[in-house]
């Protein structure tokens, strides 16, 4: 689906959606006690976006929703980290899906495994930004790819299920003179 065919209200649902999930991501989620590392709320919606949707507008809505976190407080690191991150990861889940079409259980380890990549990603970023790293960011991104395997069937149903086209009109698809006039069905 093309980003023209989106109504400018469905855009403005959506960055509603990521912007009150940024928000829950930094208010709630960033506190639950897990021994590695929390559900990334925003991350997942992003991938499951860029997988429905394409690269465009994955890489659209992964810019957008990389700008809400890199402003949003406690943003930590360098500007724009977050917006180049998860461009890049919508842009690239968004076509590896476009070109293979895979089904939902793929689709699924594939949003698992951007998850992971986004991981790394915002650490390899963070560590160009002067940042001290360790390994621990291994057990980070495979903790966080396990979350988004967790998270993966809601977030791609409900990705999929708002963007349905509208059912098509039998009347539209007869012709007024009904199936057996001249070209239909039943002409000689």
């Amino acid at each position: 689906m093309s980003t023209s065919a989106w109504s400018r209200s469905a855009w403005a649902v959506l960055a509603l959606v990521l912007v009150t999930l940024a928000i829950v991501q930094v208010s709630f989620v960033d506190f639950l006690p897990t021994p590695w590392a929390v559900p990334d709320l925003v991350v997942v919606a992003v991938l499951a976006v860029a997988v429905s949707r394409g690269p465009l507008v994955g890489g659209l809505v992964g810019a957008g929703a990389g700008l809400v976190l890199d402003l949003i407080p406690p943003a930590a690191g360098p500007l724009g980290g977050w917006m180049l991150v998860l461009a890049l990861a919508g842009a690239v889940l968004g076509r590896v899906a476009e070109t293979y079409q895979p089904g939902p259980f793929t689709a699924m380890f594939l949003l698992a495994i951007g998850a992971g990549a986004v991981v790394v990603a915002r650490a390899a970023v963070l560590w160009f930004a002067g940042w001290a790293l360790d390994v621990s960011v291994l057990g980070a991104a495979v903790a966080s790819a396990a979350w988004a395997l967790v998270l993966a069937p809601l977030a791609l149903l409900l990705v999929t299920r708002s963007g349905k086209p509208a059912p098509p009109n039998p009347a539209r698809l007869t012709s007024p003179g009904g199936l057996g006039s001249a070209g239909g069905v039943g002409a000689s």
